[in-house]
């Protein structure tokens, strides 16, 4: 007589023959070749002499940094490591990735305020991608929600406020 733990067992063993069945069959597909001919690295040795058109960016640029997510605020201490490391009257944020002391335009987007900070500090472990300054999220009007839906730039190093050719150098420094 069969019992319940037996056709789990056989209904496992059946769901796993059919994954690794399934695996199986997709690992000998062959995937279809997105390249062109006249691509270099192609596999055609009629196309082995054909010189890439050059690229209208150059090697040093970078795609700016942009990205949307959640935004939440946290009471800086005056006398903290995140306040000096920003300069006078400067705003400051918590990024996890970005590095300290980059400029970032925060744009709240249900409401179109920006403003710019300063990536001073690290650690955020909540669901934001950005912390900022009790002082940021007033100008940004978040304070009452707590945290906001926002876009992240981040600024080339000749925008931004205080940003002169040797901004980096003066700014405070743990």
């Amino acid at each position: 007589m069969p019992t319940a733990r037996n056709d789990f067992a056989k209904l496992r063993l059946a769901g796993g023959i059919v994954l690794l069945a399934t695996a199986f069959a997709l690992s000998d597909c062959k995937r279809t070749s997105t390249q062109s001919p006249t691509d270099p690295t192609a596999k055609n040795e009629k196309s082995a002499d054909v010189q890439p058109a050059p690229s209208a960016k150059t090697k040093t640029e970078k795609k700016p940094f942009e990205r949307e997510g959640y935004a939440v605020w946290y009471d800086v201490p005056v006398d903290s490591l995140a306040k000096r490391r920003a300069g006078k009257d400067e705003l400051t944020a918590a990024h996890n990735r970005l590095p300290l002391g980059t400029m970032v335009r925060v744009t709240h987007l249900a409401n179109g305020r920006s403003v710019i900070v300063r990536i001073t500090d690290r650690g955020i472990t909540s669901h934001a991608m950005i912390d900022l300054c009790k002082e940021a999220a007033a100008e940004l009007g978040i304070l009452r929600e707590g945290s906001a839906r926002v876009r992240i730039e981040v600024l080339p190093d000749d925008e931004g406020p205080g940003t002169a050719p040797d901004a980096k150098a003066t700014a405070p420094q743990p």
